[in-house]
């Protein structure tokens, strides 16, 4: 299996399929990132391909010092970041949206209705946390990076992703604990 910098460099020298190579890596936890940024399957897919259109059009601007998959990531951030802007709380998904025909959605029995209720409560959680507070969040709890991978990609210090993601905790437990205890005031 090529490298991340070796498929970059078949892709400078005009491999195409070195960079097909590389969205076929990265394009589920691209589509992932802007999903969890969007909570909207279409955005999330727009945004996910802008990213590689954009990664694919400066690639010789490429630092191989830093990670391809950061570079990736921060772009996919970004663009998630001006779409909100732009946008703001347009489109919005429900639970009545047919989700079998969406292909990154599983009908496996592991699905249940209650794993997809919580996922889509999560959602409108992180949906009313600020983007820059959202996008640490999302990265570090829900992708798994690292605080100095996450500070890389939101272009900031390593204090400052931690301080973010300190925040962005307390917003979302807050958030979650409000959104409880008027459910169970209203159930009583």
């Amino acid at each position: 299996m090529s490298t991340d910098s070796e498929l970059i460099e078949r892709s400078l020298q005009g491999d195409k399929s070195a960079f097909a190579e590389l969205v076929e890596r990265y394009r589920e936890k691209s589509y992932w990132i802007a999903y969890n940024m969007l909570h909207n399957y279409e955005d999330a897919r727009d945004i996910s391909q802008e990213a590689f259109i954009r990664i694919y059009r400066s690639l010789d601007k490429f630092n191989p010092k830093r990670q391809f998959y950061t570079w990736l990531y921060q772009i996919v951030v970004n663009l998630c970041i001006d779409h909100l802007r732009k946008w703001g709380k347009r489109k919005s998904v429900s639970l009545e949206e047919n989700l079998s025909e969406d292909p990154h959605f599983s009908s496996s029995p592991y699905h249940t209705l209650e794993e997809y209720e919580l996922c889509e409560e999560v959602h409108q959680i992180l949906k009313k946390i600020p983007p820059k507070y959202r996008s640490v969040l999302i990265l570090r709890d829900l992708e798994g990076l690292s605080c100095q991978e996450t500070a890389e990609i939101i272009g900031c210090t390593y204090a400052t992703a931690r301080w973010r993601l300190h925040q962005a905790r307390q917003m979302f437990r807050e958030l979650w604990e409000k959104k409880h205890t008027q459910s169970s005031s209203n159930s009583s």
